[in-house]
């Protein structure tokens, strides 16, 4: 047998939020921080070039070398200050110090690209150069703020960009120190409002004195930094996070905030904005114009990253949202197979179309790391357990938590499962040591206290009173949810030295379930069970007799023995804490896990030890946390991780012999009925009942190709197909759930579909109006009038005029755009639109109605609107003008259409 892990596909994760300077560019690279990886693209193509493990601990700045284009420092709060090369085809890291204490802040020396300064937690500020031995920290620093009561951090560094021996630091107090290299002297700016934080600060290209400097209260100066007085002030940006200098046109700076996404431009000589340009759906986390370009890298707080060409006023690049945090549950639901739900340590769910990684929705307000999740039988609710405690149910499709549940005392409830065969029943475990059984209306029916913290729950996949959970104590506890007291416990699996992490029964043979723990071991367990309580008696809820727990397990040491489990097959191979672990839906001793050393394992469990390790899929940066298998294409597993990325792998090797066998035969029985790779799932029957019953070979190969495929554009292609056949090509596009109306997004489009594609997508759009909220709501959803803009839009670009200039006059108010664009739909048309603005302009008392009654043949409107305004005289003119036909007449319009004119 030979199965292999390929990585298909990567969704990178978003830029981090919790600090601003973690995203810098130069004119061929630009870059960003999640917590933990720096993400590098080339700046003409914007394609990812490199991605790297920074750092251990969190990423706190990212700053670009001046001075080579390949080169960037980043540090992080563990102490450690990295050089990069991205050049470097081996090690991009190529010079690295520990100062021990949490950096916040970093800057290039302007001249010289191995010398950098760095603020740390401790009030230091130091001076490295990295091509020099370094002795001991104190030889590096430059100044310190700890004789002060209570010492000031520096949160901004800015080195002067002409004069390399003059260094200012913005602080935590709102102070600004002033150093001067070759002086050894250090000079003290005070703050304009005690306390009250520097957010960001940027020394004028033009000027060897000014520097402009804005505080997290939002208020904005000019300093001369030579007589240490404010040269001017200006109108104060609540919210502000960062400002920067418009090199291409001298005077002009930007700032942007964290409740909007425009960009506000101003002018040193006024004291408000002279220009606002929006670059983004949701607010700020950071913008930074890369110094001789007019190219603005922006990132917001959905998670996304803009590269903005502030002088073209033009979006170049974003990168799709993304978690901005450890990302650690993953999901397919079980009715709508493209899409899946991914938990995070952010703090939301979001939910994705895993066709083209598109985010659908985003779920916020359960707060806590959100560790787990499990969607309902009917795949509209899905439930998530957080670190608080809680346990919400929520409703998909609104993205309402319909219950809010504290069933583990405030502490963390570190998984929960809804049964799979049709109860309403879920199961949540947490570090109050119990098991907690309940309905989707948050009725308790059980709790099983056990003697430690409880982690992976999941109840059996044939038995619907029968569940498993790991335990701290390295126990896994099969419970009975039918029976009372100690009656309910039915096995205790003991092997494991350290705490079961995850439990997971197999669905093809329910008599094996699989456990991992922190020991670094998988353990394959043969468990056999009594199937005569499979059904769930009497009415459920709340268990009368039972207070507090139905079930006590004090120590698995003191168990009876006919409950104790031993002698399992041990997997080897993982050389950190295993986490996630996946039976595969359809060759029965497949297993998948992944573990902290940052690898997804396969495994054949007929097997034992490290000979049982079929592959090694490599890629995650960090931990993996979680796995799920597309239901419909059992050869495509989705995997996420602390490195915050979302990854598709495919499973490849005889998988590929498979799919080119059954593509000959147009039949899955060879594989089905026996053989090393024997296919025994729901899918593999669903897929072979249809080649026998299938006289179509198009849909014959394309359901083969779905079922063994998993590339991005595969399915894309026999779309494709279909539409260059020609016959019956919209009920092929139906059959594969294309239809001509679909909102399904696709990469790949035919010719001949292009156009009412964009229509398809176009209506959906406008189809907002209809609704009480916008499509993909919560964090970084598009608000309700930018979707209808964006209809707009789209409608002009496939040729729908009239579309267009209804929604901008109907929907937006920007009456003369509509009016500009209306006669390339037809003169009656502006005709109509006009004389509808100008009425809109009368009801206004609006003088600007009647050149608009007047160009559209209502010269008779116009001659009452100044009539009911005692306007006589005015009415008289334009009267006199209609009589001497100076205007034009109604009947001028009537079949003026202008592109039908142009064809004759």
């Amino acid at each position: 047998m030979d199965f292999s892990v390929e990585q298909a596909h990567i969704h990178p994760s978003g830029v981090q939020q919790w600090n601003t300077a973690v995203i810098d560019g130069s004119q061929d690279y630009f870059a960003f921080c999640s917590t933990l990886s720096i993400y590098v693209y080339s700046s003409p193509l914007f394609q990812l070039k490199r991605l790297i493990a920074g750092h251990d601990k969190c990423i706190s700045c990212l700053v670009w070398c001046r001075t080579r284009s390949n080169q960037f420092a980043t540090a992080c709060y563990a102490g450690v200050v990295n050089i990069w090369d991205i050049d470097n085809p081996d090690d991009p890291k190529v010079h690295s110090i520990n100062v021990i204490s949490p950096v916040y802040a970093l800057d290039w020396d302007p001249k010289n690209s191995s010398t950098l300064i760095i603020s740390t937690k401790t009030s230091s500020v130091y001076l490295w150069d990295a091509r020099k031995e370094i002795k001991d920290l104190k030889s590096m620093e430059l100044w310190n703020n700890r004789n002060e009561s209570n010492p000031a951090k520096a949160q901004v560094l800015r080195w002067h960009p002409t004069d390399s021996s003059t260094i200012a630091a913005g602080n935590s107090d709102g102070s600004i120190r002033l150093f001067d290299l070759s002086t050894k002297t250090l000079t003290k700016v005070p703050p304009i409002e005690k306390g009250v934080a520097v957010a960001d600060m940027r020394w004028d290209p033009a000027s060897d004195v000014y520097m402009l400097v804005c505080n997290v209260n939002g208020a904005i100066r000019l300093m001369d930094v030579t007589t240490m007085e404010n040269v001017r002030t200006y109108e104060r940006e609540a919210h502000v996070q960062t400002i920067s200098w418009l090199g291409w046109a001298p005077g002009n700076f930007s700032t942007c905030n964290v409740r909007t996404g425009v960009v506000k431009v101003w002018n040193v000589s006024q004291s408000k904005p002279i220009e606002h340009r929006r670059v983004g759906h949701t607010g700020f986390q950071s913008c930074h114009v890369v110094p001789g370009t007019s190219r603005a890298i922006c990132s917001f707080v959905d998670g996304s990253v803009t590269v903005f060409d502030m002088k073209k006023k033009q979006r170049e690049f974003i990168t799709p949202s993304g978690h901005t945090e450890t990302v650690f549950g993953c999901e397919y639901s079980p009715s709508s197979p493209d899409i899946m739900a991914t938990s995070s340590y952010d703090s939301t769910v979001k939910i994705w179309d895993t066709g083209t990684m598109s985010l659908q929705n985003t779920l916020v307000g359960q707060s806590g790391v959100i560790y787990s999740m499990a969607w309902s039988n009917c795949g509209t609710y899905l439930a998530s357990s957080s670190i608080k405690g809680s346990v919400f149910i929520w409703d998909t499709h609104t993205g309402e938590a319909l219950q809010k549940l504290s069933h583990h005392k405030q502490q963390p409830a570190y998984c929960v499962d809804w049964s799979k065969l049709g109860s309403c029943l879920l199961a949540s475990t947490g570090a109050d040591n119990s098991i907690v059984v309940f309905k989707d209306d948050g009725l308790i029916h059980r709790r099983f206290v056990c003697p430690d913290a409880m982690y992976g729950v999941q109840w059996h996949p044939k038995m619907s009173n029968i569940l498993v959970a790991g335990c701290a104590d390295g126990c896994a506890y099969i419970f009975d949810t039918n029976e009372d007291g100690k009656a309910a416990l039915k096995h205790c699996l003991i092997g494991h030295e350290q705490r079961v992490f995850h439990t997971t029964w197999s669905p093809m043979d329910s008599t094996l379930l699989a456990t991992g723990s922190d020991d670094q071991t998988i353990r394959i367990w043969n468990v056999q069970l009594d199937g005569s309580n499979d059904v769930m008696s009497g009415t459920i809820g709340r268990h009368p007799s039972v207070s507090d727990f139905d079930c006590q397990v004090e120590s698995s040491q003191y168990l009876p023995k006919d409950v104790k489990v031993t002698d399992p097959r041990v997997l080897l191979g993982h050389n950190a804490y295993v986490r996630p672990l996946l039976w595969h839906p359809e060759v029965p001793h497949l297993l998948l896990s992944g573990s902290w050393d940052g690898n997804i394992r396969l495994w054949d469990t007929r097997l034992e030890g490290t000979e049982a390790c079929l592959s090694v899929g490599r890629g995650h940066l960090a931990d993996v946390y979680g796995l799920s298998i597309h239901p419909d294409r059992p050869f495509v597993l989705a995997s996420t991780s602390r490195d915050s990325t979302v990854r598709l792998w495919t499973l490849g090797g005889d998988t590929n012999v498979m799919l080119l066998s059954a593509l000959r035969d147009k039949r899955l029985d060879d594989h089905m009925n026996s053989g090393v790779s024997m296919l025994t799932g729901d899918a593999s029957r669903k897929l072979n009942r249809l080649l026998k019953t299938s006289d179509d070979v198009l849909e014959q190969c394309t359901a083969i190709y779905n079922f063994f495929g998993g590339k991005t554009g595969v399915q894309d292609f026999w779309v494709c197909v279909s539409q260059q056949l020609g016959d019956n090509a919209d009920d092929n596009l139906a059959g594969m759930g294309f239809g001509v109306a679909s909102t399904k997004e696709r990469h790949i489009f035919h010719k001949n579909e292009i156009v009412s594609n964009a229509s398809a997508r176009a209506q959906n759009l406008e189809s907002i109006k209809m609704r009480r909220t916008s499509m993909g709501g919560g964090i970084g959803g598009m608000k309700k009038d930018e979707q209808i803009r964006a209809a707009a839009e789209l409608y002009a670009q496939c040729g729908d005029l009239q579309k267009y200039c209804d929604i901008m006059f109907d929907d937006l108010g920007e009456h003369e755009r509509a009016l500009a664009v209306a006669p390339g739909v037809s003169l009656q048309y502006w005709q109509e639109l006009s004389a509808k603005y100008a009425r809109i302009l009368a009801e206004r008392l609006s003088e600007d109605s009647v050149p608009f009654f007047n160009a559209c043949g209502k010269a008779e409107e116009a001659v009452k609107f100044y009539s009911r305004r005692a306007q006589f005289r005015e009415a008289f003119l334009v009267a006199a003008a209609t009589n001497m036909g100076s205007f034009p007449t109604s009947d001028s319009f009537e079949g003026g259409a202008v592109g039908e004119e142009a064809k004759s």
